[in-house]
Protein backbone atom coordinates (compact mmCIF):
# COMPACT_ATOMS: atom_id res chain seq x y z
CA UNK A 1 0.00 0.00 0.00
CA UNK A 2 2.93 1.98 0.91
CA UNK A 3 4.97 1.72 -1.89
CA UNK A 4 1.60 1.90 -4.52
CA UNK A 5 0.89 5.65 -3.08
CA UNK A 6 4.49 6.41 -3.13
CA UNK A 7 4.73 5.47 -6.96
CA UNK A 8 1.24 7.34 -7.81
CA UNK A 9 3.01 10.47 -5.69
CA UNK A 10 6.11 10.04 -8.17
CA UNK A 11 3.83 9.85 -11.49
CA UNK A 12 1.90 13.30 -10.48
CA UNK A 13 5.51 14.69 -9.96
CA UNK A 14 6.81 13.52 -13.26
CA UNK A 15 3.62 15.17 -14.95
CA UNK A 16 1.53 11.78 -15.21
CA UNK A 17 -1.91 11.34 -14.08
CA UNK A 18 -2.83 7.64 -13.02
CA UNK A 19 -6.10 6.29 -13.44
CA UNK A 20 -7.78 5.61 -10.13
CA UNK A 21 -6.41 6.60 -6.51
CA UNK A 22 -6.21 5.39 -2.91
CA UNK A 23 -6.01 1.32 -3.38
CA UNK A 24 -6.61 1.67 -7.37
CA UNK A 25 -3.74 -0.93 -8.99
CA UNK A 26 -1.94 0.79 -11.77
CA UNK A 27 1.00 -1.98 -11.90
CA UNK A 28 -0.73 -2.20 -15.40
CA UNK A 29 0.44 1.63 -16.63
CA UNK A 30 3.58 1.19 -14.67
CA UNK A 31 4.47 -1.67 -16.25
CA UNK A 32 4.66 0.42 -19.90
CA UNK A 33 6.38 3.05 -18.51
CA UNK A 34 9.01 1.55 -16.75
CA UNK A 35 12.41 1.41 -19.08
CA UNK A 36 13.79 -1.84 -20.70
CA UNK A 37 16.98 -3.34 -19.44
CA UNK A 38 20.08 -1.58 -21.15
CA UNK A 39 22.80 -4.27 -22.12
CA UNK A 40 26.41 -3.52 -23.00
CA UNK A 41 25.40 -4.70 -26.57
CA UNK A 42 22.28 -2.47 -27.45
CA UNK A 43 22.29 1.28 -27.67
CA UNK A 44 20.64 3.48 -25.33
CA UNK A 45 17.16 4.27 -26.39
CA UNK A 46 14.90 6.76 -24.34
CA UNK A 47 11.54 6.47 -25.00
CA UNK A 48 9.65 9.21 -25.46
CA UNK A 49 6.90 9.94 -22.61
CA UNK A 50 3.50 8.91 -22.89
CA UNK A 51 0.66 11.45 -23.07
CA UNK A 52 -0.93 11.81 -19.43
CA UNK A 53 -3.63 10.04 -19.06
CA UNK A 54 -7.12 11.48 -18.03
CA UNK A 55 -9.22 10.17 -15.16
CA UNK A 56 -12.59 9.61 -14.95
CA UNK A 57 -12.85 12.44 -12.37
CA UNK A 58 -11.06 15.38 -14.76
CA UNK A 59 -13.31 14.03 -17.85
CA UNK A 60 -16.23 14.75 -15.50
CA UNK A 61 -15.02 18.37 -15.32
CA UNK A 62 -14.16 18.93 -18.65
CA UNK A 63 -17.59 18.09 -19.42
CA UNK A 64 -19.04 20.28 -16.89
CA UNK A 65 -16.94 23.05 -18.16
CA UNK A 66 -18.11 22.57 -21.74
CA UNK A 67 -21.17 25.36 -23.02
CA UNK A 68 -24.32 23.96 -22.60
CA UNK A 69 -27.29 25.63 -24.60
CA UNK A 70 -30.39 26.27 -22.33
CA UNK A 71 -32.58 27.86 -25.21
CA UNK A 72 -34.12 25.68 -27.55
CA UNK A 73 -33.45 27.74 -30.14
CA UNK A 74 -29.53 28.42 -29.67
CA UNK A 75 -28.90 24.53 -29.46
CA UNK A 76 -30.05 24.33 -33.09
CA UNK A 77 -27.13 27.24 -33.30
CA UNK A 78 -24.40 25.14 -33.40
CA UNK A 79 -23.46 21.47 -34.01
CA UNK A 80 -21.22 19.30 -32.51
CA UNK A 81 -17.60 17.69 -34.19
CA UNK A 82 -16.35 15.31 -31.89
CA UNK A 83 -15.91 16.85 -28.45
CA UNK A 84 -15.82 20.58 -29.46
CA UNK A 85 -18.43 23.12 -30.54
CA UNK A 86 -18.84 24.56 -33.95
CA UNK A 87 -20.76 27.42 -34.25
CA UNK A 88 -23.15 27.05 -37.41
CA UNK A 89 -23.71 29.16 -40.64
CA UNK A 90 -26.28 32.02 -40.29
CA UNK A 91 -28.04 30.15 -42.79
CA UNK A 92 -28.72 27.07 -40.59
CA UNK A 93 -30.81 28.87 -38.25
CA UNK A 94 -34.50 28.44 -37.83
CA UNK A 95 -36.88 31.39 -38.74
CA UNK A 96 -39.23 32.33 -35.96
CA UNK A 97 -42.56 33.56 -37.64
CA UNK A 98 -44.36 35.30 -35.40
CA UNK A 99 -48.11 37.63 -35.73
CA UNK A 100 -47.13 39.91 -38.82
CA UNK A 101 -46.77 43.30 -37.92
CA UNK A 102 -49.44 45.75 -37.55
CA UNK A 103 -49.13 48.08 -40.85
CA UNK A 104 -48.59 45.04 -43.26
CA UNK A 105 -52.30 43.66 -41.88
CA UNK A 106 -54.04 46.92 -42.52
CA UNK A 107 -52.28 46.88 -45.82
CA UNK A 108 -53.47 43.29 -46.59
CA UNK A 109 -57.09 44.12 -45.57
CA UNK A 110 -56.45 47.42 -47.49
CA UNK A 111 -55.60 45.70 -50.71
CA UNK A 112 -58.35 43.14 -49.95
CA UNK A 113 -61.25 45.56 -49.86
CA UNK A 114 -60.22 47.72 -53.07
CA UNK A 115 -60.58 44.38 -54.73
CA UNK A 116 -63.91 43.54 -54.08
CA UNK A 117 -65.09 46.58 -53.80
CA UNK A 118 -67.19 46.51 -56.84
CA UNK A 119 -69.18 43.42 -54.41
CA UNK A 120 -69.52 46.45 -51.90
CA UNK A 121 -71.00 48.81 -54.65
CA UNK A 122 -73.27 46.73 -56.09
CA UNK A 123 -74.46 46.10 -52.23
CA UNK A 124 -74.76 49.65 -51.25
CA UNK A 125 -77.06 50.06 -54.78
CA UNK A 126 -79.49 47.27 -52.95
CA UNK A 127 -79.16 49.00 -49.73
CA UNK A 128 -81.03 52.18 -51.60
CA UNK A 129 -83.33 49.87 -53.09
CA UNK A 130 -82.14 50.27 -56.99
CA UNK A 131 -83.00 46.98 -58.42
CA UNK A 132 -82.05 47.63 -62.29
CA UNK A 133 -83.10 43.71 -63.26
CA UNK A 134 -86.03 41.82 -63.06
CA UNK A 135 -86.80 39.22 -60.76
CA UNK A 136 -87.59 35.76 -62.19
CA UNK A 137 -89.97 32.85 -60.79
CA UNK A 138 -88.48 29.84 -59.50
CA UNK A 139 -90.04 26.95 -57.98
CA UNK A 140 -88.96 24.29 -55.28
CA UNK A 141 -91.38 21.42 -55.58
CA UNK A 142 -90.18 19.85 -52.69
CA UNK A 143 -90.06 22.59 -50.16
CA UNK A 144 -92.25 25.42 -51.70
CA UNK A 145 -96.25 25.04 -53.11
CA UNK A 146 -95.84 28.61 -55.00
CA UNK A 147 -93.28 29.95 -57.13
CA UNK A 148 -91.68 33.12 -55.51
CA UNK A 149 -89.27 35.44 -57.24
CA UNK A 150 -85.91 35.42 -57.28
CA UNK A 151 -83.99 38.69 -57.95
CA UNK A 152 -80.56 38.24 -59.76
CA UNK A 153 -77.55 37.52 -58.03
CA UNK A 154 -74.46 40.02 -57.09
CA UNK A 155 -72.18 38.64 -60.03
CA UNK A 156 -75.43 39.77 -62.48
CA UNK A 157 -75.57 42.85 -60.61
CA UNK A 158 -71.60 43.73 -61.11
CA UNK A 159 -72.22 42.98 -64.81
CA UNK A 160 -74.69 45.05 -64.72
CA UNK A 161 -72.87 47.91 -63.89
CA UNK A 162 -69.69 46.91 -65.96
CA UNK A 163 -71.74 46.93 -69.36
CA UNK A 164 -73.12 50.33 -68.35
CA UNK A 165 -69.77 52.42 -67.17
CA UNK A 166 -67.38 50.00 -67.92
CA UNK A 167 -64.54 48.92 -65.90
CA UNK A 168 -63.46 51.99 -64.22
CA UNK A 169 -67.64 52.60 -63.27
CA UNK A 170 -67.40 49.49 -60.86
CA UNK A 171 -65.17 51.77 -58.75
CA UNK A 172 -67.25 54.41 -58.07
CA UNK A 173 -66.37 56.42 -54.46
CA UNK A 174 -63.33 53.94 -53.76
CA UNK A 175 -61.31 57.08 -53.18
CA UNK A 176 -63.11 57.71 -50.06
CA UNK A 177 -63.79 54.31 -49.21
CA UNK A 178 -59.84 53.54 -48.72
CA UNK A 179 -59.54 57.54 -46.94
CA UNK A 180 -61.95 56.65 -44.15
CA UNK A 181 -60.37 52.93 -43.97
CA UNK A 182 -56.63 55.23 -43.66
CA UNK A 183 -58.55 57.56 -40.83
CA UNK A 184 -59.66 55.09 -38.99
CA UNK A 185 -56.17 53.31 -38.64
CA UNK A 186 -54.10 56.71 -37.91
CA UNK A 187 -56.61 58.31 -36.00
CA UNK A 188 -58.67 55.55 -34.32
CA UNK A 189 -56.53 55.33 -30.96
CA UNK A 190 -56.72 59.37 -30.77
CA UNK A 191 -59.01 59.24 -27.54
CA UNK A 192 -57.49 56.42 -26.26
CA UNK A 193 -54.46 58.25 -26.35
CA UNK A 194 -55.66 61.51 -24.87
CA UNK A 195 -57.15 59.26 -21.78
CA UNK A 196 -54.40 57.08 -21.62
CA UNK A 197 -56.97 54.33 -21.60
CA UNK A 198 -54.46 51.20 -21.63
CA UNK A 199 -55.84 47.72 -21.98
CA UNK A 200 -56.96 45.55 -19.23
CA UNK A 201 -53.57 43.57 -17.64
CA UNK A 202 -54.65 40.65 -15.67
CA UNK A 203 -52.71 39.60 -12.63
CA UNK A 204 -50.52 36.40 -12.69
CA UNK A 205 -53.01 33.23 -11.68
CA UNK A 206 -56.11 35.00 -12.79
CA UNK A 207 -58.72 34.38 -14.87
CA UNK A 208 -61.77 36.03 -16.70
CA UNK A 209 -63.43 38.00 -14.54
CA UNK A 210 -66.30 40.55 -15.21
CA UNK A 211 -64.18 43.80 -14.55
CA UNK A 212 -61.76 42.49 -17.39
CA UNK A 213 -65.15 42.66 -19.52
CA UNK A 214 -66.32 46.03 -18.54
CA UNK A 215 -63.06 47.30 -18.85
CA UNK A 216 -62.31 46.06 -22.39
CA UNK A 217 -65.60 46.50 -23.29
CA UNK A 218 -65.33 50.41 -22.59
CA UNK A 219 -61.95 50.67 -24.41
CA UNK A 220 -63.31 49.02 -27.64
CA UNK A 221 -66.50 51.56 -27.47
CA UNK A 222 -64.86 54.86 -27.16
CA UNK A 223 -62.28 53.28 -30.14
CA UNK A 224 -64.95 52.15 -32.39
CA UNK A 225 -67.27 55.47 -31.68
CA UNK A 226 -64.02 57.79 -32.37
CA UNK A 227 -63.44 55.57 -35.35
CA UNK A 228 -66.59 56.09 -36.89
CA UNK A 229 -67.21 59.87 -35.83
CA UNK A 230 -63.86 60.29 -38.34
CA UNK A 231 -64.50 58.26 -41.10
CA UNK A 232 -68.20 59.00 -41.33
CA UNK A 233 -67.84 61.92 -43.86
CA UNK A 234 -66.07 59.67 -46.32
CA UNK A 235 -68.60 57.23 -45.57
CA UNK A 236 -71.28 60.05 -46.97
CA UNK A 237 -69.45 60.77 -49.64
CA UNK A 238 -68.61 57.01 -50.68
CA UNK A 239 -72.69 56.13 -50.51
CA UNK A 240 -73.75 59.44 -52.58
CA UNK A 241 -70.87 58.94 -55.24
CA UNK A 242 -72.15 55.16 -55.80
CA UNK A 243 -76.26 56.67 -56.22
CA UNK A 244 -74.99 58.68 -58.76
CA UNK A 245 -75.00 55.92 -61.02
CA UNK A 246 -79.00 55.38 -60.53
CA UNK A 247 -79.23 58.77 -62.39
CA UNK A 248 -76.26 59.19 -64.35
CA UNK A 249 -75.44 62.31 -62.11
CA UNK A 250 -71.86 64.21 -61.85
CA UNK A 251 -72.76 66.18 -58.78
CA UNK A 252 -69.63 65.00 -56.48
CA UNK A 253 -66.47 64.77 -58.18
CA UNK A 254 -63.42 63.93 -56.59
CA UNK A 255 -63.13 63.56 -52.73
CA UNK A 256 -62.26 67.14 -51.21
CA UNK A 257 -64.62 68.47 -53.86
CA UNK A 258 -67.10 66.40 -52.60
CA UNK A 259 -66.27 67.21 -49.33
CA UNK A 260 -66.91 70.95 -50.12
CA UNK A 261 -70.30 70.57 -52.17
CA UNK A 262 -71.59 68.12 -48.78
CA UNK A 263 -70.75 70.84 -46.34
CA UNK A 264 -72.05 74.07 -49.11
CA UNK A 265 -75.78 71.75 -49.27
CA UNK A 266 -76.25 70.60 -46.10
CA UNK A 267 -73.69 72.28 -43.42
CA UNK A 268 -71.80 70.10 -40.78
CA UNK A 269 -74.96 68.01 -40.52
CA UNK A 270 -74.33 66.59 -44.30
CA UNK A 271 -71.37 65.40 -43.11
CA UNK A 272 -72.34 62.78 -40.44
CA UNK A 273 -75.71 62.30 -41.79
CA UNK A 274 -77.11 58.78 -40.77
CA UNK A 275 -73.77 58.03 -38.34
CA UNK A 276 -75.99 57.34 -35.53
CA UNK A 277 -77.67 54.59 -36.88
CA UNK A 278 -74.22 53.11 -37.72
CA UNK A 279 -72.92 53.68 -34.49
CA UNK A 280 -76.12 51.75 -32.87
CA UNK A 281 -75.29 48.62 -35.41
CA UNK A 282 -71.62 48.36 -34.76
CA UNK A 283 -71.84 48.43 -30.99
CA UNK A 284 -74.79 46.05 -30.62
CA UNK A 285 -72.32 44.03 -32.61
CA UNK A 286 -69.50 44.63 -30.10
CA UNK A 287 -71.43 44.56 -27.16
CA UNK A 288 -73.25 41.08 -28.11
CA UNK A 289 -69.83 39.50 -29.06
CA UNK A 290 -67.56 40.62 -26.35
CA UNK A 291 -70.31 39.42 -24.03
CA UNK A 292 -71.53 36.22 -25.98
CA UNK A 293 -67.67 35.38 -26.31
CA UNK A 294 -66.67 35.97 -22.52
CA UNK A 295 -69.84 33.63 -21.71
CA UNK A 296 -68.47 30.83 -23.59
CA UNK A 297 -65.32 31.22 -22.61
CA UNK A 298 -65.98 30.75 -19.03
CA UNK A 299 -68.54 28.10 -19.13
CA UNK A 300 -67.57 26.31 -22.15
CA UNK A 301 -64.19 24.36 -22.29
CA UNK A 302 -62.39 25.14 -25.56
CA UNK A 303 -58.85 26.20 -27.00
CA UNK A 304 -57.62 29.46 -28.05
CA UNK A 305 -57.97 28.58 -31.80
CA UNK A 306 -62.07 27.26 -30.69
CA UNK A 307 -62.62 30.90 -28.73
CA UNK A 308 -61.25 32.77 -32.08
CA UNK A 309 -64.01 31.02 -34.32
CA UNK A 310 -66.41 30.86 -31.69
CA UNK A 311 -66.03 34.85 -31.67
CA UNK A 312 -66.68 35.03 -35.19
CA UNK A 313 -69.30 32.85 -35.73
CA UNK A 314 -70.86 35.24 -32.77
CA UNK A 315 -70.18 38.23 -34.70
CA UNK A 316 -71.82 37.14 -38.11
CA UNK A 317 -75.22 36.09 -36.40
CA UNK A 318 -74.70 39.37 -34.39
CA UNK A 319 -74.32 41.25 -37.70
CA UNK A 320 -77.26 39.71 -39.30
CA UNK A 321 -79.54 41.17 -36.41
CA UNK A 322 -78.47 44.15 -36.75
CA UNK A 323 -77.94 44.95 -40.49
CA UNK A 324 -81.36 46.77 -40.96
CA UNK A 325 -79.44 49.95 -38.76
CA UNK A 326 -76.95 49.24 -41.68
CA UNK A 327 -79.74 49.28 -44.27
CA UNK A 328 -80.73 52.48 -42.16
CA UNK A 329 -77.37 54.30 -42.06
CA UNK A 330 -77.22 54.04 -46.49
CA UNK A 331 -80.31 55.47 -46.57
CA UNK A 332 -79.94 58.64 -44.48
CA UNK A 333 -76.30 59.07 -45.66
CA UNK A 334 -77.98 59.53 -49.05
CA UNK A 335 -81.20 61.23 -47.68
CA UNK A 336 -81.67 65.08 -49.59
CA UNK A 337 -79.12 64.83 -51.95
CA UNK A 338 -80.01 65.94 -55.49
CA UNK A 339 -79.58 62.83 -56.56
CA UNK A 340 -82.70 60.45 -58.62
CA UNK A 341 -82.05 57.52 -56.10
CA UNK A 342 -82.39 59.84 -53.47
CA UNK A 343 -85.53 61.67 -54.02
CA UNK A 344 -89.51 60.38 -54.51
CA UNK A 345 -90.23 57.68 -56.31
CA UNK A 346 -86.87 56.18 -55.26
CA UNK A 347 -86.81 57.18 -51.62
CA UNK A 348 -89.20 58.61 -49.81
CA UNK A 349 -88.32 62.30 -47.84
CA UNK A 350 -86.92 61.19 -44.35
CA UNK A 351 -87.22 63.84 -41.42
CA UNK A 352 -85.39 61.21 -38.83
CA UNK A 353 -83.47 57.58 -39.12
CA UNK A 354 -86.45 56.40 -36.87
CA UNK A 355 -88.63 57.18 -39.37
CA UNK A 356 -86.57 55.24 -42.25
CA UNK A 357 -86.12 52.64 -39.80
CA UNK A 358 -90.18 52.27 -39.75
CA UNK A 359 -90.51 52.62 -43.16
CA UNK A 360 -88.25 49.96 -44.05
CA UNK A 361 -89.71 47.50 -41.76
CA UNK A 362 -93.10 48.35 -43.40
CA UNK A 363 -92.37 47.79 -46.31
CA UNK A 364 -90.09 44.65 -45.84
CA UNK A 365 -87.28 45.93 -46.69
CA UNK A 366 -84.88 46.16 -44.14
CA UNK A 367 -83.17 43.51 -45.00
CA UNK A 368 -82.40 43.93 -48.54
CA UNK A 369 -78.76 43.16 -49.34
CA UNK A 370 -78.30 40.84 -46.41
CA UNK A 371 -77.64 38.06 -48.65
CA UNK A 372 -75.89 38.59 -52.30
CA UNK A 373 -75.85 35.46 -54.00
CA UNK A 374 -79.91 33.96 -53.25
CA UNK A 375 -82.24 37.14 -53.21
CA UNK A 376 -86.08 36.85 -52.94
CA UNK A 377 -88.53 39.39 -53.28
CA UNK A 378 -89.95 39.95 -49.89
CA UNK A 379 -93.51 39.06 -49.56
CA UNK A 380 -94.76 42.25 -48.22
CA UNK A 381 -93.69 43.67 -51.59
CA UNK A 382 -95.56 41.44 -53.73
CA UNK A 383 -98.79 42.40 -51.89
CA UNK A 384 -98.47 45.49 -52.36
CA UNK A 385 -97.53 45.07 -55.73
CA UNK A 386 -100.84 43.43 -56.15
CA UNK A 387 -103.42 45.98 -53.63
CA UNK A 388 -101.91 48.60 -56.29
CA UNK A 389 -102.89 46.27 -59.31
CA UNK A 390 -106.20 45.45 -57.79
CA UNK A 391 -106.91 49.36 -57.02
Amino acid sequence: MAHMEYNRRDAQAEGLQLGGGGDADNSGLMRRTAAPPISAVQPLVVEPPLPPARSMRSSNQQQQQLPVARDPLASREGSCVGSEMVPAHPCNQVPVHGRPNQLVRFCLRVGYNALLYPYEMAKVLIQLGHEPLQARPFYLRLFQRRPRLFLPSVHRYVQHVQQMDGYTGMYRGLTARLAGSIVDYLLGDLLLAALRFAPYKRSPGQGLTLKELAWNLTRDSLRLATAVALSHPFYVVMVRQIAQFVGRERVYEGLLASLMTLAQQQGCAGLFAGMVPRLLGEWSVLVATSALSHLCRRLLPMSHTQQQYNAVVIQMLASLVAYPLEVTSACMAGAGAPLAACEPPSMPLYNHWVDCLADLYARGAQNRGAVLFWRTVPRMQLLRHKDAKLG
